[in-house]
């Protein structure tokens, strides 16, 4: 039985190759790839376990948005992508041109006019944040970049992912949750996504939810949660059901775990316990098949009821309503959604 009326992946990584190129200049999980459409491969993940479209997110560098697009006009009834500001990030890693914001709100709003059929978002990281070749930031200079990419999403009406909060070229996790929280308080319009709710602990997720509180249109993608976890969102009347959006957490990233295996990554904590990862890479071996994405995070939605934390019309919107809305997918005629209900504060 499927987890939702209507399931919406919110966080894919495809359209790579799961290895670094040759002459790539960026070395472990900021190692650049080579672009390639193996989205075959999530679907047949995607049929297994019922979800009926996915979000993509063109993350590592190397990838393109351009072949983001062709994966989602291969399977237009599947995929949506985000954009971001690839060709920008791949010239400063060949160390072409410098980083800077101008070319990458440049590329953006182009991808954004030209491929309003496929493009529904910006993420999953903003320009300037994660593996780009750039000059560390003040928190100034962040709020003043951020200003710049929040009107470029709200003049094309599409939520935007944040993902500073773990940048280790960046701020630190406060500063950067303190320039969103500035951002948000200008810019109060602004549809924001903070992937991976977070993180995968308690503390992390306290933290994300507490500035999701404070502004309507932030949203928490909820992929790496323990059921547990959901209890802290749902039982918060300033958020509830209605601002969780589910994925099967960095799905399709196989590239991601041979570079960061425990205990001897440098980016993950050594006792770091990442519940939904496959323990299978313990060393350093590149894998050579699509471990199981959506095992644990669809038990982690059906352990909702046994824990008596949702009702299934709030599962309903959290697997896949809230998505279909933020992201305007073309649901079924006849799928409907949850609204008008005290208990559920649907936007």
């Amino acid at each position: 039985m499927k987890i939702g009326r209507f399931v919406v992946d919110g966080h894919i990584h495809c359209g790579k190759k799961d290895s670094a190129k040759a002459d790539s200049k960026l070395k472990g999980i900021w190692a650049e790839v080579e672009s390639v459409d193996n989205s075959d491969m999530i679907l047949f993940d995607m049929d297994v376990y019922g979800v009926d479209m996915g979000i993509l997110l063109p993350s590592f560098t190397g990838t393109t948005n351009e072949m983001y697009k062709y994966c989602c006009e291969r399977h237009p009834k599947r995929l949506r992508t985000c954009a971001m500001d690839c060709q920008t990030r791949i010239k400063a890693a060949h160390g072409e041109k410098e980083w800077n914001l101008s070319d990458s709100l440049k590329e953006l709003d182009e991808v954004l006019t030209n491929g309003k059929d496929y493009f529904v978002g910006i993420g999953e990281f903003a320009p300037g944040c994660m593996g780009v070749v750039r000059k560390s930031y003040s928190n100034l200079e962040r709020f003043d970049e951020w200003c710049a990419v929040a009107e470029l999403a709200i003049a094309h009406d599409v939520p935007i992912f944040f993902h500073d909060y773990s940048d280790p070229t960046g701020l630190s996790r406060v500063e950067a949750f303190q320039v969103l929280n500035k951002v948000l308080a200008k810019y109060p319009e602004l549809k924001v996504v903070i992937p991976h709710g977070g993180g995968d602990n308690v503390a992390d997720i306290k933290e994300a939810c507490l500035v999701a509180s404070r502004a309507p249109f932030v949203y928490l993608e909820t992929g790496y949660w323990r059921a547990e976890y959901y209890e802290i969102a749902l039982k918060d009347h300033q958020l509830g059901a209605s601002r969780l959006i589910w994925g099967g957490g960095d799905t399709g990233s196989r590239l991601w775990y041979p570079q960061a295996t425990r205990p001897n990554a440098k980016y993950l904590e050594p006792t770091k316990v990442w519940y939904n990862r496959n323990n299978w890479n313990g060393d350093k071996r590149e894998a050579d098949y699509q471990p199981d994405f959506y095992g644990w995070p669809t038990r982690q939605i059906a352990r909702l009821i046994d824990l008596d934390l949702a009702t299934q019309d709030e599962i309903n919107l959290i697997v896949g309503g809230n998505a279909a809305r933020l992201y305007k997918l073309p649901v079924p005629e006849l799928c409907t959604f949850a609204c008008g209900r005290p208990d559920i504060l649907v936007k």
